[in-house]
């Protein structure tokens, strides 16, 4: 299953500027991908890891701005039509097949 994380935040001021950077930079951290302007993408094992990574989203949302979140199966996900450009190299890498279960 994965996460698809939008953002829409404020860049007017050099505060807002540093803190959508910084949001940014959180995200990639959690293990989150560009797959688009403002959209990003997180593949996750279970539920548990989805609600475990909702959880840090919480806890680095700036003061400003809307984020949104929806929950897609992997099956949802690939059904996805790209009508112009092309999936990047790290999204192409991005599987099931990429996780080591312990």
């Amino acid at each position: 299953m994965n996460i698809l994380l939008f953002y829409d935040l404020p860049t007017i001021t050099k505060v807002d500027q540093k803190a959508m950077n910084k949001f940014r930079n959180d995200i990639t951290k959690l293990g989150f991908i560009m797959i688009q302007e403002s959209v990003y993408m997180k593949h996750c094992y279970n539920y548990d890891w989805v609600n475990r990574t909702k959880l840090k989203i919480k806890e680095i949302l700036p003061q400003k701005g809307d984020i949104r979140i929806i929950i897609v199966t992997n099956k949802q996900y690939n059904e996805i039509e790209i009508l112009k450009g092309r999936k990047s190299l790290q999204e192409s890498y991005t599987n099931d097949e990429d996780f080591l279960i312990l």
